[in-house]
């Protein structure tokens, strides 16, 4: 059998491949309709171009004050030159995966470069159990922006990987991959902080993989003070304006931390997935393997982690043998191993979310071989290509045959981009956004800019008695002009919320907002009574 030309998986045409298969399978999925999406990538987009910061009062809850820049360029093209042709917009958000995808086949296709041998197609089926997970692929097209996001951070692995192999390189070109690198990691905790745990993970894994030597150690302060600058660069911005409102330039997260009078000073981060005991913080992996909801009522099943899990063991075990040591390319599997740990150590207690695990997930399939390499030459004493190949095939066969991956959320092609017909509301008024996720109904309004939109949700109620509380009460209290609410049935304790505030007023001459996007593809109605009403006082 012919081995493949590396070149044919590495080159511009490969690339172009890549792109096309990415846009292909993002249009066949339908348009993106995700909770997320309804909630705030549609709204911030919009708040950000008419600078809506200081006017509203967080219609959308705590993710509308992310940083923004991420979700500019769907909301442009899907209100602009895509607006008509919505299958051509999932299109062009599928490439962010075809372009990772070529990403993760250059990084295999280096990692048998430095390891001294050719590229084969146990490579290829590395990449392919990496990126047909459960959470790159069922994202991918979507407007979660954890695709892009990863795309950053394995360019930085790709750009940092030939610094942390060898030591005979250069020195002047590992300090310039090493800038590189630690600016497109620092770039993307910049853009979104779910990225953030990536590139202290790299930067300690480019330090043990040397050895803790001072060399290598000098490279990792490097590549962190690049990442630091290019974190600044994309949100020092931001930051700084949400420091000017509220006294945190991360609000509302780590508030015990800068104890803005705006909120508790609680941690704000979502910490429902975290583990629930000692045997899942130590094995949280092999509890996906069967289908399950342990990342919430989306059901998935997904082996490649804790296959993963048990490959690192096996090459953490053979790490400090003579052979491991002086084996083709040790320090780079060591950089591998290392990142995926850290990685994985900082996002378990950080979050748990697995959606915002794209990053380790799309290089399971490289460790899951180098692991089953080493036990292969460990149970038969000698390297065994034939071996590696067949038990890597059945691998790949079987996690790939047990995966079942979830579904974010997808409607039916309207026929525009994002099919959202609200009433009117009357020039100058309030409008209260009840409850989530219900703040993409904004942009839609007509002369939206000339009203003001204030939410009232979970997150006004945990401060009902700090300073976003108050705004909250007095904004609603002392409107001006009329006062509006978009709810929906399942709002009811958000609608609880808003009679406290307004003692005596109910909801009247409720509308329904047509939608397209509140229904799945098999036809089932999620709206749960999405209506525009009047706030009438009694």
């Amino acid at each position: 059998m012919r081995k493949p030309d590396a070149r044919l998986f590495t080159g511009g045409w490969a690339l172009l491949a890549c792109l096309l298969a990415g846009a292909i399978y993002a249009m066949q999925k339908g348009q993106d309709s995700s909770w997320d999406l309804k909630n705030y990538h549609l709204y911030n987009a919009w708040a950000f171009f008419h600078d809506r910061l200081t006017i509203d009062l967080g219609p959308v809850g705590l993710q509308g004050f992310f940083n923004p820049l991420l979700d500019l360029p769907y909301f442009c093209l899907g209100t602009g030159w895509l607006h008509r042709w919505p299958r051509a917009l999932s299109g062009v958000q599928g490439l962010w995966y075809g372009a990772l995808v070529f990403v993760v086949i250059r990084i295999a296709a280096r990692f048998a470069q430095i390891r001294g041998r050719a590229f084969g197609y146990v490579d290829l089926l590395a990449v392919a159990v990496g990126v047909t997970g459960t959470m790159v692929l069922s994202q991918a097209g979507t407007s979660t922006n954890e695709v892009p996001l990863a795309l950053l951070v394995m360019l930085g692995f790709y750009v940092l990987l030939p610094a942390a192999a060898s030591a005979s390189g250069a020195p002047s070109a590992a300090v310039r991959q090493a800038l590189v690198a630690g600016f497109l990691c620092g770039l993307a905790a910049g853009l979104k902080p779910t990225a953030v745990v990536y590139t202290p993970a790299m930067a300690a894994a480019l330090w043990l993989a040397g050895g803790g030597r001072v060399a290598a150690f000098k490279l990792s302060v490097i590549f962190a003070g690049a990442a630091f600058v290019a974190f600044l660069a994309a949100y020092g911005w931001w930051g700084w304006r949400l420091y000017q409102l509220t006294g945190n330039p991360v609000f509302p997260l780590f508030n015990q931390v800068f104890h803005s009078p705006w909120v508790p000073p609680v941690g704000g981060t979502d910490r429902q997935f975290m583990p629930k005991d000692i045997w899942q913080w130590l094995f949280y992996p092999f509890y996906w393997v069967r289908r399950n909801a342990y990342q919430g009522g989306n059901m998935f099943a997904d082996s490649r982690y804790a296959v993963a899990m048990i490959a690192a063991a096996v090459l953490a075990l053979v790490a400090c043998t003579a052979r491991a040591r002086q084996a083709a390319g040790a320090p780079a599997v060591r950089f591998l191993l290392l990142f995926l740990i850290f990685s994985y150590v900082f996002w378990l207690n950080l979050y748990s979310i697995l959606r915002y695990a794209v990053p380790f997930e799309v290089l399971t399939g490289l460790l899951i071989l180098f692991g089953l390499e080493e036990a292969i030459a460990a149970v038969r004493d000698v390297e065994s290509k034939r071996w590696t190949i067949w038990m890597m095939t059945v691998a790949t066969a079987l996690m790939l045959g047990f995966t079942r991956y979830p579904d974010w959320g997808h409607s039916p092609y309207a026929a525009v981009a994002f099919d959202v017909q609200p009433p009117l509301i009357a020039l100058d008024s309030t409008v209260l956004i009840v409850g989530q996720p219900n703040a993409y109904i904004v942009p839609f309004f007509p002369h939206a800019t000339l009203s003001r939109f204030v939410g009232v949700s979970w997150l006004s109620a945990g401060a009902e008695h700090f300073h976003l509380g108050e705004l909250t009460r007095e904004a609603i209290r002392n409107h001006t002009g009329l006062l509006y609410a978009v709810t929906r049935d399942v709002n009811s304790e958000d609608q609880a919320q808003l009679l406290r505030i307004l003692p005596g007023s109910h909801l009247a001459y409720c509308q329904p907002i047509v939608t397209a996007m509140e229904r799945t593809l098999r036809g089932t109605d999620l709206s749960d009574g999405l209506r525009l009403c009047r706030v009438v006082q009694t």
